[in-house]
């Protein structure tokens, strides 16, 4: 039964996915120079401050812990479900043959981007 439901909300929430794993994936977020409260550089502060936005918007319960890490929970009760994922990127190298790296594409069902597989897609 909970497959069955798991199911039909991925499909229903199908485009809303992509759209947000996208606007993830536009951020060029490898590492950078530190600065105060973002200790790995401009990109990936973007990248966690435009996450934090998305889980908000989502209903989520967001607190920035001074640029390392945020935290997004549902509700007031005790955790179940911990997940960590991270959303900086290695820096981009050569070989690039089916998008730019920072302009994400759907390719059947496969979505291409820099982040994709790891680790803004998962997020």
């Amino acid at each position: 039964m909970l497959k069955e439901q798991l199911k039909a909300y991925m499909e229903a929430h199908r485009e809303a996915m992509i759209e947000d794993i996208s606007t993830l994936v536009r951020i060029k977020s490898d590492k950078g120079e530190a600065a105060p409260g973002a200790p790995f550089g401009e990109g990936p502060a973007a990248a966690l401050k435009k996450a934090m936005e998305i889980c908000g918007d989502k209903g989520f319960v967001v607190k920035n812990w001074d640029g390392y890490v945020m935290t997004a929970d549902m509700n007031g009760k005790e955790s179940g479900l911990d997940i960590l994922a991270h959303l900086d990127v290695v820096p981009v190298s050569e070989g690039w043959t089916k998008t730019e790296p920072f302009e994400p594409k759907l390719i059947g069902n496969k979505l291409y981007g820099r982040g994709t597989a790891d680790d803004k897609g998962p997020a």
